[in-house]
């Protein structure tokens, strides 16, 4: 099926995230791997256009979504806008790679002058030295309406890098008691990137 561009709004808290706070300290004093988890940060994510809505489905305009209310607040959030002509549609997802380039390039952002850094400016920055960023989209299964609305989690992890994506997936999905805690598998998909996505 071909499907039309897709528009990817990004929304993040300008101050702190007492969702992903709370979450960060449950993990690091009771789940398996918590002690290498540095930060975490989030976001919610909404796609528009050719993710959903059949062949030849059209974004919305960017000063049309902003307008609305609905998924962009301006007294608690920063945005960004990212364009792609990407054809994935989010309808499953089992902890594979997130779409190399999604999600896309960077349109506009309420932080100014809009930079290949957007993606990480929303997540609160690049991990420092000595730790390695995961992403994990996660989104309710069977979402049909024109948009997909998800969280966004940036897991960052201290220690060896090679090991990073096991741990974050510990840390993640839920499994069981003593691991998973941002992701239900029985009822989201979910995809995963490593490093750096947007740039």
């Amino acid at each position: 099926m071909s499907r039309g561009p897709m528009l990817t709004l990004v929304t993040g808290h300008k101050g702190v995230d007492l969702h992903a706070a709370t979450a960060r300290r449950v993990m690091q004093d009771r789940l398996a791997g918590g002690d290498r988890l540095a930060d975490l940060r989030r976001c919610a994510f909404h796609v528009f256009g050719g993710a959903v809505g059949g062949p030849g489905a059209v974004a919305p305009g960017i000063d049309e979504l902003l307008a609305t209310g609905r998924y962009f607040n301006p007294n608690k959030h920063h945005y960004g806008c990212f364009a792609s002509a990407a054809s994935f549609a989010w309808e499953q997802g089992e902890g594979q790679a997130l779409p190399k380039d999604w999600p896309g390039q960077a349109q506009s952002s309420d932080r100014g002058v809009v930079t290949a850094t957007l993606w990480d400016d929303l997540l609160g920055g690049a991990a420092p030295a000595g730790c390695t960023a995961i992403d994990v989209a996660a989104w309710e299964r069977g979402q049909t309406s024109a948009v997909v609305s998800g969280s966004l989690w940036r897991l960052v992890l201290r220690g060896e890098a090679a090991t990073a994506p096991a741990v974050a997936a510990t840390l993640a999905v839920a499994r069981g008691g003593h691991d998973g805690l941002l992701v239900n598998p029985h009822m989201e998909c979910w995809l995963v990137a490593a490093g750096t996505l947007g740039a």
